[in-house]
């Protein structure tokens, strides 16, 4: 594929938008035909013809820490069902993800190739970092990579999750570190029968994947155990005017297993344990770089119901993760690449557990108070300084953290029209045994022998959130919040190389970010079948960790502090505090459903900018890198099990900048996919899907040297799943 990476003219833009119209009425005209045909009414389902619950009448957990109606919140929730995972053509859960305006990654490459630094999620602008401001849980156990916070979507398949629950902003502060941005909870399926479901996939690019999914239940005990395996050959994603011999396809192999099982020792007390294991190889994008990674997880869980009503529930988790790199730095011309580190043993393990109380009382309140405690270690062992065919030192980077919180929470019921919810908690963090060494290579001296001072501090979060029913068909709803995120050990200890030369130095000086902000918003539905939704926001974070620019090297290499000697066309970058971020605007949301006939579009508006930096006065008035002030996405879908299944989502992200200093633009794109499904027997269903319909080129990367990396070109996928 090619890509000429330049800005498009304002006429460019108007018949971008023209095309986009008349094709995505196309595609969105082609089941009217399908639908004309006369049924089957031997195979038609008329169930699929009831109107559904629509996203109000969802139940989540979340927001609250306890079991709440979307619609009684004061938070804005989105909820995302299994439905809506099967008539997507997204591959894995980041990239499905992406249909709600406002989540971005580092990059907005699909996870399927990129590493994980790239794919750290972010919402409502509060990006552009390699470590996520987003708590993502599984099943309500924190995700993120203790050592990096970054995220592994690859350990998750898209097909076992039962329900996605996303909150953006920091109302779901309740939740503690990590959560300042938003929480991301993927709920797993549960063994509740007995099932055995067979998918086999083929694609573009050499791509195939194979799952299975076996599920048992005798009595109280359910056991599930699904084992999967991807692997795609990959694509180019540098643009053929630009790519050189040292460029590579970009792909992945990896292998996934996950296991459930849960007892029900009475009608009172459930226990559960959940393991999970990947084995992840990737190309990264050049004839030398690559890197593995191995993650292993164990979660137990309790809950248990007294017989005054109130609920006991802990979980307990521990997990390694390990991971390898190669990485290099490229000439100009892209015609030679030179080693410039080695991770060869990167451990970081995590354990931690949670306990909470719960109950309803007075028939009013639902109170619940908890704590929980995570700690995180690792190390980067790494060669570097590569001169005549080999490494000439050796730096091993580590430390550990622990966190250790406590919170309140109460969600008031005043009648059906009126609920409150306020939440407060206290976190408390510890940062030592903190170190950088430096060896070499060939005589074994220590060269660098820094020990960092231990780090310690604390931080208090709240949330006060009310919602009132107006009318029967209008509620409106308004939350306050407070909340935190502290340095991630990656980013307080390690320093990283990136694409393209760009060199990002750590900084053991950082302290933690503060966001403070409201929520307002209207929830309207006039008739089953048709929800619209509105939220303004404003979201100001103080002390914000940033990667800001040190200085860029021309045509020749040149030292540049802290980070060394920086290759030509190079960049060096540094992790800083700026002072302040604020990123507002409002998420709009359309529901409706009729029939066989459903669409979804929303709509987000958030400018993002930094406010105020008085050590980096260059920065004020710039946008986060990596944000887009305008998304939206429109989905379509008509499904008839007697015909066909069909969905067509499409997608616009606008212009974002690939650096601190603005001076990187990345052009607007959209990108439109489709999928196509039939039950072609009682136990067979053959799905077939294309993403990036148009084959449209976007960017998703530029440096200073005007190097451009562009995303996932138009791609096929086919196949069947039998379930007996």
């Amino acid at each position: 594929m090619s890509c000429r990476p330049n800005m498009r003219s304002q006429p460019s833009r108007w018949r971008m938008h023209r095309t986009l119209r008349i094709r995505a009425a196309t595609v969105l005209l082609l089941p009217v035909a399908l639908a004309a045909q006369k049924p089957d009414s031997a195979t038609l389902d008329t169930s699929v013809a009831r109107t559904r619950a629509t996203v109000l009448e969802a139940s989540v957990s979340t927001a609250t820490r306890g079991t709440q109606l979307v619609g009684a919140l004061p938070a804005n929730v989105i909820v995302l069902q299994q439905r809506d995972i099967q008539r997507s053509a997204a591959k894995s859960v980041s990239d499905f993800l992406r249909v709600i305006p406002g989540y971005t990654n580092k990059n907005y490459q699909s996870s399927l190739v990129m590493s994980a630094d790239q794919t750290a999620p972010a919402l409502r602008g509060l990006g552009g970092t390699t470590a996520s401001r987003t708590l993502v849980l599984l099943d309500g156990i924190p995700m993120n990579e203790p050592f990096s916070g970054w995220v592994h979507w690859s350990r998750i398949p898209l097909a076992l999750v039962r329900q996605l629950e996303v909150v953006r902003g920091g109302s779901a502060g309740v939740w503690g570190d990590r959560s300042m941005g938003g929480v991301i909870n993927l709920i797993t399926v549960d063994p509740d029968d007995n099932h055995l479901t067979l998918n086999a996939m083929a694609g573009s690019y050499g791509t195939a994947r194979v799952r299975a999914v076996a599920a048992v239940r005798r009595g109280p005990v359910g056991v599930l155990f699904a084992a999967n395996y991807d692997s795609t050959n990959g694509y180019f994603n540098v643009p053929t005017a630009l790519r050189g011999p040292v460029d590579a396809v970009v792909g992945s192999r990896d292998r996934v297993a996950f296991t459930k099982a849960i007892v029900d020792v009475s009608p009172a007390l459930q226990v559960s344990l959940t393991g999970n294991y990947l084995n992840d190889r990737r190309h990264s994008g050049t004839a030398l770089q690559g890197s593995k990674t191995r993650l292993a997880d164990l979660r137990a869980a309790v809950r248990y119901l007294a017989a005054d009503g109130s609920v006991l529930a802990a979980h307990a988790y521990a997990g390694h993760t390990g991971f390898a790199a190669l990485q290099t730095t490229q000439s100009r011309d892209r015609t030679t690449e030179t080693p410039v580190t080695n991770q060869f043993h990167v451990p970081a393990d995590a354990t931690g557990g949670q306990a909470q109380w719960s109950k309803t009382t007075f028939g009013v309140h639902q109170l619940s108070a908890g704590a929980d405690l995570s700690t995180a270690s690792g190390a980067v062992n790494e060669e570097l300084n590569y001169s005549q065919g080999a490494f000439t030192r050796r730096r091993r980077v580590g430390g550990h953290q622990r966190v250790f919180g406590l919170y309140v929470s109460d969600a008031v019921s005043l009648g059906e029209r009126t609920h409150l919810f306020a939440s407060a908690r206290h976190d408390q963090w510890r940062d030592d045994d903190a170190s950088r060494v430096i060896h070499d290579v060939a005589t074994g001296a220590v060269l660098v022998d820094s020990a960092f001072a231990p780090l310690a501090s604390s931080r208090a979060s709240y949330t006060f959130g009310v919602h009132e029913r107006a009318i029967r068909s209008l509620s409106l709803r308004g939350s306050v919040y407070q909340s935190f995120r502290a340095p991630t050990l990656n980013e307080l200890y390690r320093p990283f190389v990136g694409a393209a030369n760009t060199l990002t130095e750590a900084n053991s000086q950082l302290r933690p970010e503060t966001l403070t902000g409201f929520d307002a918003g209207a929830n309207y539905s006039p008739f089953a079948g048709l929800v619209a939704r509105l939220t303004v926001c404003r979201n100001i974070v103080h002390n914000p960790m940033q990667e800001v620019t040190i200085g860029v090297a021309g045509s020749t290499a040149r030292v540049i502090q802290p980070c060394g000697s920086v290759p030509a066309g190079g960049t060096c970058r540094q992790r800083q505090n700026v002072d302040a971020f604020d990123t507002h605007g409002f998420e709009g949301e359309l529901e409706a459903q009729y029939r066989y006939w459903s669409v979804h579009a929303s709509y987000t508006w958030n400018p993002a900018s930094i406010t105020a930096a008085v050590t980096q006065p260059q920065l004020v008035g710039k946008a986060g890198r990596g944000t887009s002030r305008d998304q939206y996405s429109l989905s379509a879908a008509y499904e008839n099990p007697a015909y066909v299944n069909l969905n067509v989502t499409t997608r616009f992200v606008g212009q974002r900048f690939d650096d601190d200093l603005n001076s990187l633009a990345l052009e607007s794109f959209y990108v439109t996919d489709v999928q196509v499904s039939r039950r072609v027997t009682s136990m067979a269903r053959a799905v077939a899907s294309v993403e990036n319909l148009f084959d449209r080129p976007y960017p998703i990367a530029r440096t200073s040297s005007g190097f451009v990396r562009v995303g996932a070109p138009r791609f096929f996928s086919a196949g069947v799943q039998y379930t007996w």
